[in-house]
């Protein structure tokens, strides 16, 4: 009887081809967008989208490697500024360009730390350790094991309330120009709303887009634009840190006007 047969592949290419013959094995109704896509800084292995529209960022290492979650999560900092952009690249496949990308790892074995701190970053990412095969015909064929992650040491953070992101401010000169900003902001049109993170105030339009934001620093502030063009993709972060009440951050809220105009908001005639 013709039995299967455990293989090493000889290269990471000979692997990512062997990935992306049988990506149905990743997850079933996984669409290959494109392999090795160029992100802003480097190459992602391969590019997919769910069945459910959500981009997926698969980067695959031949063996253990100890540099895959940060490489991965650069790439995932590039691809979630970029995926409405990615989404006008790809027409012809169903994304949604509002869900922020997954991200899938595969590796024949991932170390301890790598198990332990997956589970404290965000996005949350996905493990799979890989057996390769050769089959009675003398294909390749491949097996994926999900990685259970250990628990998180801790909860994630609970997103502060304004009054605490306030309260975290320690100059106290600086609080005037706290209040001062949310209303410059809160004030240049209608459908605004804000809302507390962990570590800053945001902004979004009533499509549910962000494109201001404050982050409060402990003895300082940063007035932050997302730009973003006429065809609604983010180009930019923009953020002028502010020391005293006489720093100026006049450039940076035109950039937040610019982006609340092109995310479909309407200027109120006293800000324009």
């Amino acid at each position: 009887m013709a039995k299967l047969k455990t293989y090493t592949p000889s290269s990471e290419a000979e692997l990512h081809g062997v990935i992306r013959s049988e990506l149905e094995a990743v997850e079933e109704g996984l669409i290959l967008l494109q392999h090795e896509y160029p992100s802003g800084k480097g190459i992602v292995d391969l590019l997919c989208v769910d069945s459910g529209g959500r981009l997926v960022i698969i980067e695959i290492k031949l063996h253990e490697d100890e540099n895959v979650l940060f490489q991965a999560l650069r790439y995932f900092s590039d691809v979630d500024q970029d995926r409405y952009k990615i989404s006008n690249l790809f027409t012809n496949q169903e994304i949604d360009p509002n869900e922020s990308p997954r991200v899938v790892l595969i590796a024949e074995r991932f170390s301890e730390d790598i198990r332990r701190l997956s589970t404290l970053v965000v996005p949350e990412v996905e493990l799979l350790e890989y057996t390769t095969v050769k089959l009675p015909d003398g294909q390749a064929g491949i097996v994926f094991h999900s990685v259970s992650l250990p628990q998180a040491a801790r909860p994630p953070s609970e997103p502060k309330s304004v009054d605490q992101l306030i309260d975290y401010l320690r100059n106290s000169r600086l609080k005037p120009v706290i209040h001062e900003m949310r209303e410059v902001i809160k004030s240049i049109g209608e459908g605004i709303e804000e809302y507390a993170t962990q570590g800053y105030l945001g902004y979004r339009h009533e499509s549910g887009r962000q494109f201001a934001f404050i982050r409060v620093y402990r003895q300082e502030l940063g007035f932050g634009a997302i730009v973003i063009d006429e065809d609604r993709q983010i180009l930019d972060y923009d953020e002028t840190r502010i020391q005293s009440k006489a720093d100026d951050y006049s450039d940076a809220l035109m950039k937040v006007k610019t982006s609340y105009v092109n995310l479909g908001g309407i200027l109120h005639d006293d800000a324009s």
